[in-house]
């Protein structure tokens, strides 16, 4: 078998590790390749809903934070794609979503390094050669395997479902990642929850009372959308409080203990698991329509209520059993189908957690340690370093899967594999000092 040495080996092509190749483009003497299961590139593709937008600025593309004036840049596809134009009179600070997949994929296209339908099979480290070995497998079922000095991990999240939701139903119960495959289907249900209070959540309940007619209401359609939470409230999007997402903020997040900081993202919820204001009025604003003359607008509102169980009913459907939090009641719902806007967690795999304890070391919660150079403590006195991207937020701070902050990180990890600073990286990002005034 052919080994292929590397400087640096990327696993996993998001967002973060395709910026990363982005960054290196301009440096062709480091060697590297990055590595993806999936067949090509694609952003959250079951919400590539149309009218749906990123919840960042355009600014917080693939390299322009770090570089900006890479060709690879967000505005730089806009003029390659004739778009320039008419985007400057789109008039809009957030692009679409499904225009931001299409860079990401043009992108992707430009870098040779990006090796997709490559799915990594095992990760371990070599002490004789002081490098990293990884093997993995294309969809054709041929093996590789690279040798390299670092490693950049940028897996992401999966989408996570609770208990009650890993039910096995006859009829469709799916996670919010897998609407925009099963819209169509969803639509022709009579009775459809949706579950969540997030901007999931909440994308999915206007497409699908967008789509729902006075006619089906008066014949007894309906959507009931529910959430455990006190209410459905807006995401952070104020100017000061988006500062929170700087890397300011990353950086004292960095001085406080790792206890401290588990404590602090727990109730940092809002700043980023809420909605966005645009989507809320749309959906308020559909309910008075449909309302007026007091008509039923077929869309329910529920908060602070737990969803415990689901089970089949015995003629078709489902039965959702779910307890009012404040009440400490119980009450059932009948549907035709749920939607689970449940969220997403990390989801190490196999190769990285045989990695913890023998070459990276662990905290009391198992979980391996990320400094403030996004590079994960070594248990074994090895040489090679491994760069963890979107590491869970108690490592980095909320700002952690931003999209914004992706440029900076890669800025920080490139200027380490080239040993300068290549790449300015800010020194004041935020107007806020999060720590004690200097004397």
């Amino acid at each position: 078998m052919d080994i292929a040495h590397l400087d640096i080996a990327g696993i996993g092509i998001g967002p973060f590790n395709l910026g990363l190749a982005a960054l290196l483009s301009r440096h062709p003497h480091l060697s590297c390749a990055f590595l993806e299961r999936k067949a090509q590139f694609r952003w959250h593709e079951g919400l590539l809903l149309p009218g749906t937008t990123l919840q960042v600025p355009f600014l917080a593309d693939l390299v322009t934070l770090a570089d900006p004036c890479h060709p690879l840049s967000y505005l730089n596809y806009l003029h390659q794609h004739d778009r320039l134009f008419q985007f400057y009179y789109y008039d809009h600070f957030q692009v679409p979503r499904r225009e931001y997949d299409h860079y990401c994929r043009w992108a992707a296209g430009q870098l040779p390094g990006c090796h997709f339908g490559e799915e990594v099979t095992g990760v371990r480290y070599d002490n004789a050669s002081e490098r990293f070995v990884i093997d993995s497998v294309s969809v054709s079922g041929l093996e590789r395997r690279y040798s390299s000095r670092d490693l950049a991990i940028g897996l992401g999240t999966r989408p996570w479902l609770p208990a009650w939701a890993q039910t096995r139903t006859q009829a469709p119960l799916l996670h919010s990642a897998e609407f925009g495959k099963r819209q169509g289907e969803l639509e022709q249900c009579r009775r459809v929850v949706v579950v969540g209070s997030g901007q999931s959540a909440a994308e999915c309940v206007l497409a699908l009372f967008s789509a729902l007619t006075p006619e089906q209401v008066e014949a007894g359609a309906s959507i009931h959308w529910i959430t455990r939470s006190g209410g459905f409230h807006p995401m952070e999007y104020s100017k000061l409080g988006q500062e929170c997402f700087t890397p300011a903020y990353m950086n004292y997040f960095h001085t406080l203990a790792r206890d401290k900081r588990r404590e602090i993202v727990a109730q940092q919820g809002l700043l980023y698991k809420g909605i966005s204001f645009s989507t809320i009025g749309a959906i308020y604003d559909l309910i008075y329509e449909r309302s007026i003359g007091g008509r039923e607008p077929g869309l329910t509102l529920l908060s602070s209520c737990d969803v415990e169980t689901v089970e089949d009913l015995a003629s078709a459907g489902l039965r959702m059993t779910f307890r009012h939090s404040q009440l400490e009641q119980r009450a059932t719902l009948e549907a035709d189908a749920i939607v689970a806007a449940t969220g997403y967690a990390h989801a190490w795999p196999q190769w990285f957690e045989q990695l913890k304890g023998s070459v990276l070391a662990t905290d009391a919660h198992g979980d391996c340690i990320v400094g403030e150079d996004f590079t994960a403590k070594r248990c074994d006195g090895g040489s090679g370093r491994v760069f963890v991207q979107n590491a869970e937020i108690f490592q980095h701070g909320v700002g952690s899967p931003d999209l914004g902050l992706g440029p900076v990180r890669n800025a920080v990890i490139v200027n380490q594999l080239l040993g300068r600073a290549q790449y300015r990286v800010p020194q004041r990002s935020s107007f806020q000092r999060y720590g004690l005034p200097e004397t």
